[in-house]
């Protein structure tokens, strides 16, 4: 397979890798250098593929170009007790710039054990990378900061302790970390990202079939101009939707002792956290079963459009603010437990049940409906607008 792969590709180092070192006596303030390139020249690869280290600490930056080929610089650095140690360090550190079938593998390449772990010596290497656009990335490594800046065809990143930017990709995105940051801009495809007491943020999403999934263990997730639908969750945390457009979809938001903020956001909603308070602005539901609930924090929503649905509010020892259209075809069911309050106003209401903890009333024709519930001491305001 070597002898095959050598007939169909070459790579070459570009010549004279470059030694910069210090000549002086290393501190906190000289570190030891080293850089140089590497040069991978293509014959139909679409994929390049990192394959880290995982004690290396470092950046890597990975951007198109008008270009056939694969270009690489790196630099290694290393601050040790010693000038010799910390070349000794650099020693220990290598990159492997290979073709294999289908892809460029570029190899990190450090000691399983290195002598800087565990110590006070630091080693750092900064990496990068241009690539032809046509190219997808594929990738796994640990305690890097990785920026994309494309257009590419995809990217597949798993890592620890790494946080991760991507921009202008038109395929599909797969990104896990740990302990990491997650920074998505202008993505066309399937979506999926995850990390560990990590913020997720992304804007300008277009997905075309599926949906995207974003999931943190306890960081903020951050969602914004997206087309297609999509599911949030995280935990003390806040989540935050800005221009979501899910009309044959769902948005599913779920988060627990932290607020859900959402504003302009159209599909079957669901909305859920408990110790946390909603803010809900014009959003309009379209089709199916909606929710919205939370506990002991209040929930104020605003609606443009509620139509051909079922949506359900619910909340525990707190109140519900509602604002609907005043054209508005449903059937309301408010319901409070004793000593809470309901109250309408700008709403043409024919009631069918009315006492001092239950409504319900028509609304036009009523082909959707609405059922608001509050446990405990809370109330229920209806307004039209």
């Amino acid at each position: 397979m070597i002898a095959g792969m050598e007939k169909t590709s070459k790579i070459s180092l570009l010549a004279g890798i470059i030694f910069s070192i210090s000549c002086s006596s290393v501190d906190a303030t000289n570190p030891v250098e080293e850089s140089g390139n590497l040069l991978a020249e293509l014959s139909g690869q679409s994929v390049f593929e990192i394959r880290g280290s995982t004690n290396l600490q470092g950046a890597i930056r990975i951007l198109s170009r008008q270009i056939s080929d694969v270009k690489i610089a790196f630099d290694k650095r290393a601050r040790a007790s010693s000038e010799a140690e910390s070349r000794r360090f650099l020693d220990l550190i290598d990159f492997k710039l290979q073709v294999e079938d289908d892809r460029v593998v570029f190899k990190i390449l450090s000691p399983s054990h290195a002598p800087w772990e565990g110590s006070d010596h630091s080693v750092r290497v900064e990496i990068f990378v241009e690539l032809p656009e046509k190219m997808s990335i594929e990738g796994k490594f640990d305690f890097m900061v990785v920026n994309i800046g494309g257009p590419f065809q995809g990217v597949d990143l798993e890592s620890g302790f790494s946080t991760i930017s991507v921009e202008r990709i038109f395929g599909p995105v797969e990104i896990v970390t740990t302990y990491g940051h997650i920074q998505l801009h202008t993505i066309k495809g399937s979506l999926r990202a995850e990390t560990q007491n990590g913020k997720i943020a992304v804007s300008d999403i277009i997905i075309p079939s599926g949906y995207a999934l974003l999931q943190s263990s306890n960081g903020m997730i951050r969602l914004q101009d997206i087309q297609g639908p999509v599911e949030a969750y995280t935990s003390y945390a806040e989540i935050n939707a800005i221009d979501i457009e899910a009309p044959d979809g769902s948005v599913v938001l779920r988060t627990s002792y932290a607020p859900i903020k959402v504003q302009r956001v159209k599909g079957e909603l669901i909305f859920e956290t408990s110790y946390g308070p909603m803010e809900i602005v014009d959003v309009s539901i379209n089709h199916g079963n909606s929710r919205f609930e939370t506990s002991h924090a209040p929930i104020t929503a605003r609606f443009e459009e509620i139509s051909n649905c079922e949506l359900y509010i619910a909340n525990d020892y707190n109140g519900i603010d509602l604002s609907i259209p005043r054209d508005i075809s449903a059937v309301l069911v408010a319901s409070v437990s004793e000593g809470g309050r309901i109250s309408t106003r700008n709403l043409s209401l024919k009631p069918t049940v009315l006492n001092l903890t239950r409504l319900e009333a028509l609304l036009g024709d009523g082909d959707s409906r609405i059922e608001v519930k509050v446990s405990g001491i809370g109330s229920i305001n209806v307004n039209g607008q």
